[in-house]
C-alpha cells in the first residue's frame, strides 16, 4: 500500500473526469472539491486548447494553473491570465510536418496564439469544434499565417490504424526532434519535444515543494503514460486501452463509473 500523503492530484480532461457526452459528474466534482478543502493541489493536465479548459477550471472551481497543449503551456487563469511556461513548434518543422500530413489526407488542426487554424473543413472536424465549443479558422494556407509558430499540430481522421501508420511512421520521421503521441485512437498530436504532461506536471511539483512519491496522476491514454509513470500513484482509467493499464500502479472504474472519483476518494482522501 502506498505511504506517502498525496498533496497534488493531476487529471486528465476527456475520458477520465469528462464523459463522452463532454459531462463531469456530480461524484466527481465532489470528490476533487474534497481534495482541494484537504489543501491538495489539484492540476487539470490536458491536450486541449486554454480556451477550451478554462471553463473545466471554472466548473470544477480550481485555483490552480492549467497544463494545456499537453504540457506546452501552462498558463493561469484565476485572478490572471499569467502564461508561466509556453513551448511552441520550429516555424521550419511545423510548416514540414503539415507538408507530410497533407499527403495522408487527415484532417490537420494547427495551434496558434491560442486559436484554432485549418486548411479544410471536414466532418470530423466539425464534430471536434462543435462538441469543445471552439471556433476554427479558415486559411487558404498555413504558410500565409505571419510569424507561425504553433503551439500544437494535430491530424485527425476516423480510421484509427490510418492514425497508427501515422504516428508509427512520423515517430521514425521525426526521431528526437518531436514528442508525437495519441491523446484518442482518432487524434496524433505533434508538440515540442521538451513537454509533456509529465514535464509540466514536474515545473508545478518543484515549485509547491511537492516529492514525485506524493503525486497522484490519473489519465486514459498514450498522451498520460508519461505523468502514469512519473507520479508516486499512477492511475489507469477503466476504460483505458489494456497496454496502457500495465503501465499503472492501480486501474479503477470507467469514466462513466466516476473512476477518478473512487481513485481520489482511495488514495487522498
Amino acid at each position: 500500500m502506498h505511504k506517502s500523503k498525496i498533496k497534488l492530484i493531476a487529471l486528465d480532461v476527456d475520458g477520465t473526469i469528462m464523459d463522452k457526452s463532454f459531462r463531469i459528474s456530480d461524484r466527481v466534482k465532489q470528490a476533487i472539491n474534497k481534495a482541494v478543502e484537504k489543501g491538495i493541489q489539484v492540476l487539470i493536465a490536458t491536450g486541449r486548447m486554454y480556451s477550451a479548459t478554462v471553463p473545466i477550471g471554472v466548473e470544477l472551481g480550481l485555483k490552480t494553473p492549467l497544463i494545456v497543449y499537453q504540457g506546452s503551456m501552462i498558463k493561469e487563469f484565476y485572478k490572471s491570465d499569467n502564461t508561466l511556461l509556453h513551448h511552441y513548434l520550429d516555424s521550419r518543422i511545423a510548416l514540414d510536418i503539415i507538408h507530410n500530413a497533407r499527403q495522408k489526407d487527415v484532417q490537420i488542426n494547427a495551434y496558434f496564439d491560442d486559436k484554432l487554424y485549418v486548411e479544410a473543413e471536414s466532418p470530423i472536424l466539425q464534430e471536434y469544434a462543435s462538441r469543445r465549443y471552439i471556433p476554427f479558422y479558415m486559411v487558404d494556407g498555413f504558410e500565409s499565417i505571419e510569424n507561425f509558430q504553433p503551439t500544437k499540430i494535430l491530424a485527425m481522421d476516423k480510421d484509427p490504424e490510418k492514425i497508427n501508420r501515422l504516428v508509427r511512421e512520423f515517430k521514425e520521421k521525426y526521431a528526437g526532434q518531436l514528442n508525437i503521441t495519441k491523446s484518442t485512437d482518432y487524434f496524433c498530436e505533434f508538440i515540442n519535444k521538451k513537454c509533456s504532461k509529465a514535464d509540466g506536471i514536474m515545473f508545478l511539483a518543484r515549485q509547491w515543494g511537492v516529492n514525485r512519491s506524493e503525486i497522484m496522476a490519473i489519465g486514459d491514454h498514450d498522451n498520460d503514460r508519461e505523468m502514469i509513470d512519473l507520479a508516486g500513484i499512477g492511475v489507469a482509467m477503466g476504460n483505458g486501452h489494456e497496454e496502457f493499464k500495465k503501465s499503472a500502479d492501480h486501474v479503477t472504474e470507467t469514466v462513466d463509473n466516476d473512476g477518478a472519483a473512487l481513485a481520489i476518494e482511495k488514495f487522498a482522501l
